[in-house]
């Protein structure tokens, strides 16, 4: 496993290296009560407010119906309705439609937290595939279209999403307090960091799973402006 990453998981996150893997083959290296833990894995765990895939493992033509993935530790857990035993091989199969629409949600949220940002709109408390909100923000309507029409520009353009590693030495996050605070959450003991950048208009450290450029995102729908307590502001999203 390359980048450091045995030091984060057990199982081989393929989606790490390839977003776009639907089936893969595995070996189940721990198992339970309806729960399974793979040598390797295209399944993304529920993370960074990013909902986990669902799908299927498949031994000898039967499907065991994987409901919920969710990393415990360096495992990712599999969990399963119905059970499978340790030591043997299974072809896992993701559900591409939601994987699909999250890829492009994630990848939307990225660049709505630069545009937002870099408008003033003060630091993003909270993000997921909704929703963003900013404490403190003098976010206002003006700046809303802004971001909105920038967003579609962005779009039109298909700009490639630039994805690669590098280390926390070389990595220069500046005065942002919300990327300082994210990079010392992450173990000391990974060695490198997986930076998704949007090239000129966003850049953080991720491991979810994205599309390979802006036309796949699509344009907004919807972009909704509320006020919430003490100085936040709150913004909801909708993708077309």
């Amino acid at each position: 496993m390359g980048q450091g990453l045995n030091e984060y998981f057990t199982t081989v996150p393929l989606y790490v290296e390839d977003s776009y893997v639907r089936e893969f083959d595995a070996k189940i290296m721990k198992a339970g009560p309806r729960f399974a833990v793979l040598d390797q894995t295209a399944f993304y765990p529920e993370s960074g407010g990013q909902p986990s895939d669902t799908g299927t493992l498949v031994k000898d033509g039967e499907e065991v119906e994987v409901h919920k993935v969710m990393k415990r530790g360096r495992d990712i857990f599999h969990y399963l309705k119905g059970n499978l035993p340790v030591g043997v091989s299974v072809h896992g199969v993701i559900d591409w439609a939601p994987r699909y629409y999250n890829m492009r949600r994630h990848s939307g949220e990225h660049l709505l937290t630069g545009l937002f940002e870099a408008a003033g709109s003060g630091p993003k408390v909270y993000s997921d595939l909704t929703r963003l909100d900013f404490k403190p923000s003098n976010l206002t309507e003006d700046m809303m279209q802004g971001v909105e029409s920038k967003f579609n520009d962005v779009v039109e353009d298909d700009i490639p999403l630039h994805i690669y590693y590098t280390s926390r030495e070389e990595l220069d996050v500046g005065d942002d307090v919300r990327k300082k605070a994210f990079l010392e959450k992450i173990p000391r003991t990974l060695e490198r960091l997986r930076i998704v950048e949007i090239p000129g208009y966003a850049m953080t450290f991720c491991f979810g799973t994205h599309v390979r450029s802006t036309g796949e995102i699509g344009r907004l729908a919807d972009l909704t402006l509320t006020e919430g307590r003490k100085g936040r502001k709150n913004v909801s999203f909708l993708l077309e």
